[in-house]
């Protein structure tokens, strides 16, 4: 191959067949790889400080990004705040007017208490008469018994299987409805 070809081709150009001149071709990549090695040579490279140095700043940016983040969910801004605010306000308003209204009731319910206690009959011992009617349907308070000390804690009318092939029918359960 012409000299002037050499200089204008790429360095990977491809040799036909048969026009293959090795020597050239060996003494261009020979040429090639020195000039790489002299760009990588001098091309400016970092010091392993500086190298640490750099490293250690992106991972505290990434650490303050990540922080920002996820406090970012935790903060409110004025406008919510004051709508919780409000909401509370609301609420509290809310209860307050519900406990005065509860209160004006009992009064009023007082209030109506004595005056048909007031407009009732007293007896001979000053204490106010009811009609028949209401006596009637006044009714004596549930009688509670107090458990037997010998019997079993836990639910009555319950009947635990036994292992038997007949079952035998408990007396428990009939003494604890009575």
């Amino acid at each position: 191959m012409p000299k002037d070809k050499t200089e204008k081709a790429s360095s990977l150009s491809f040799v036909k067949e048969g026009d293959a001149d090795i020597e050239v071709q060996l003494l261009r990549e020979k040429q090639e790889r020195a000039r790489l090695d002299t760009d990588y040579k001098t091309k400016e490279r970092l010091t392993l400080q500086d190298q640490l140095r750099l490293n250690a700043i992106t991972k505290q940016e990434e650490f303050g990004a990540l922080v920002k983040d996820r406090n970012s969910f935790n903060r409110l801004s004025s406008e919510d705040i004051e709508f919780y605010e409000n909401l509370r306000k609301k609420a509290d308003l809310a209860h307050r007017d519900m406990e005065q209204f509860l209160d004006r009731q009992a009064r009023e319910f007082e209030q109506k208490k004595v005056r048909e206690l007031a407009q009732s009959k007293m007896d001979s011992l000053g204490r106010p008469t009811r009609p028949i009617d209401v006596q009637k349907r006044i009714k004596m308070p549930a009688k509670v018994s107090k458990q037997k000390s010998n019997t079993k804690p836990g639910l009555k009318g319950i009947i635990k299987k036994k292992h038997t092939k007949t079952p035998k029918p408990s007396t428990e359960s009939e003494e604890g409805h009575s």
